[in-house]
């Protein structure tokens, strides 16, 4: 059955999500400390495990300052921090992470392509066993042109996933409708993903709240029932008042799903 979330950034915001009837909260990776020991991290961690809902997905896994392309890999910084993310998301709850982290995958300036595309490989395949052994699924997320240079649309985030064995090893997608209107993909694309997708972020027209109009939420839907996905659907959007919203929202989203489902 399928579960409703929205991304948030602090416990007053989760506590407004339990209020509205959310299933689920969606926090960045940045909320459990994973640069932190600890005993350092063991205060925050305590505040989210007395919170009202569990953070069952999390995103922008690895920062820009542990790049997984370019000169300045790190793999050692790479796994020690993804031990510690990983480990503390699944105490959490965590059930998928988004790997979107459009700094952290962006091919610097002069530098190949064509390598950098293998240090990639690499690299999500050390994220992908760290999240194998914490017992997480891992997903890939497309990001628009404006926020980074590779995987830049559903298609090419499944042939990459295809390609590289990584689908085989237990590699997952988010799909986006977000970034599926700004670049402009047909929204069929979908039909030949529906066994990888993990996770669903959703937004309304401009990023907003999802009951704004200018995207096509409604086609969407259709898309992702058509191919059986019945997993979660994060709102991940800008909000004017989230308290205020927040119900009308969600009465929204689930409407959506159900008329798409009939």
């Amino acid at each position: 059955m399928m579960r409703f979330g929205c991304c948030v950034g602090s416990r007053e915001q989760i506590d407004i999500l339990a209020r509205a009837g959310f299933d689920f909260c969606e926090l960045q990776a940045a909320a459990v400390l994973p640069f932190e020991d600890d005993r350092t991290a063991a205060p925050a961690l305590r505040m989210l495990e007395s919170a009202p809902l569990r953070p069952e997905s999390f995103n922008v896994l690895v920062p820009a300052r542990l790049p997984l392309v370019g000169p300045n890999v790190d793999r050692v910084a790479l796994t020690a921090y993804l031990g510690r993310a990983f480990g503390r998301m699944a105490r959490l709850g965590g059930q998928v992470v988004v790997l979107g982290s459009g700094g952290a995958r962006k091919i610097p300036d002069g530098f190949s392509r064509e390598a950098a595309m293998g240090q990639m490989a690499e690299s999500v395949a050390v994220v992908l066993e760290e999240a194998n052994r914490a017992g997480i699924t891992l997903a890939l997320e497309h990001l628009n042109r404006g926020e980074t240079n590779t995987f830049n649309s559903v298609a090419e985030s499944r042939d990459f996933v295809n390609s590289t064995g990584l689908a085989d090893k237990g590699m997952r997608l988010l799909v986006d409708l977000f970034h599926i209107e700004v670049e402009h993909e047909p929204l069929d694309v979908i039909a030949s993903v529906g066994a990888l997708i993990a996770h669903v972020h959703v937004a309304g027209g401009g990023r907003r709240a999802p009951d704004v109009a200018g995207y096509d939420y409604t086609g969407f839907m259709r898309a992702l029932h058509a191919v059986g996905y019945d997993k979660r659907i994060s709102a991940e959007c800008s909000w004017e008042n989230l308290e205020a919203q927040a119900v009308e929202s969600l009465a929204y989203m689930r409407e959506r799903w159900e008329n798409a489902c009939q």
